[in-house]
């Protein structure tokens, strides 16, 4: 794997898992906007490169930086209530 593909993995799935967890977290149309959106990033991933193991990468990490994305929007939804209570 070259620096370049390497790159280019990390930037499409970073891309396509924070468009992910935006979909998983909008209301009706706005998140259709983000699934066009990745989608339109994986198409362009797909086309772009054609070899295996750089595809399932891709899916790999994409679907790693989706649960990162959610983890890190849990914990910082999480330091913002209110804890006067406790």
């Amino acid at each position: 794997m070259t620096l370049k593909e390497s790159l280019w993995l990390t930037l499409a799935s970073l891309g396509t898992g924070s468009l992910l967890g935006i979909f998983s977290l909008l209301k009706s149309p706005f998140n259709v906007i983000a699934s066009l959106l990745a989608m339109m990033i994986a198409i362009y991933y797909f086309r772009n490169f054609e070899r295996k193991g750089l595809r399932i990468g891709y899916v790999v990490v994409a679907i790693l930086y989706y649960i990162v994305f959610l983890f890190m929007v849990s914990v910082y939804k999480y330091n913002q209530l209110d804890l006067t209570l406790m």
